[in-house]
């Protein structure tokens, strides 16, 4: 398997092991202590961090993966057509909250690649 694609799982499975919490804040919460707590060193027995400004994931790329996993919580959001979400109506969670959200991972993530 791709060094890419091993990080992407790494990433997801820590995103999606979350996936039952029901409050926003919590949920938010553990995903950056999960995120936080990655080392691809230590997971990825042929690591080597990439040099110069290079990433293996980069931003855009991130951002994707993060958007499509952090949605999927079936309890906080609901899927209102093909791979659309929108919060459930008892949360008060505006796109911009979910931008946020996910650009406050991707810095997490690039720092990780480094």
């Amino acid at each position: 398997m791709s060094l890419k694609l091993t990080m992407q799982g790494i990433i997801e499975h820590n995103i999606f092991i979350e996936r039952n919490i029901i409050d926003w804040n919590e949920y938010k919460s553990n995903i950056i202590k999960n995120l936080s707590n990655i080392n691809f060193k230590e997971k990825i027995n042929d690591y080597i961090k990439p040099e110069g400004r290079k990433l293996y994931l980069s931003k855009p790329k991130l951002r994707t993966i993060l958007h499509n996993i952090v949605v999927i919580n079936s309890k906080i959001f609901i899927e209102k057509g093909y791979n659309y979400y929108e919060p459930r109506n008892n949360y008060n969670i505006t796109f911009i909250d979910i931008c946020n959200f996910i650009e406050e991972c991707v810095i997490i993530l690039v720092n990780k690649q480094k």
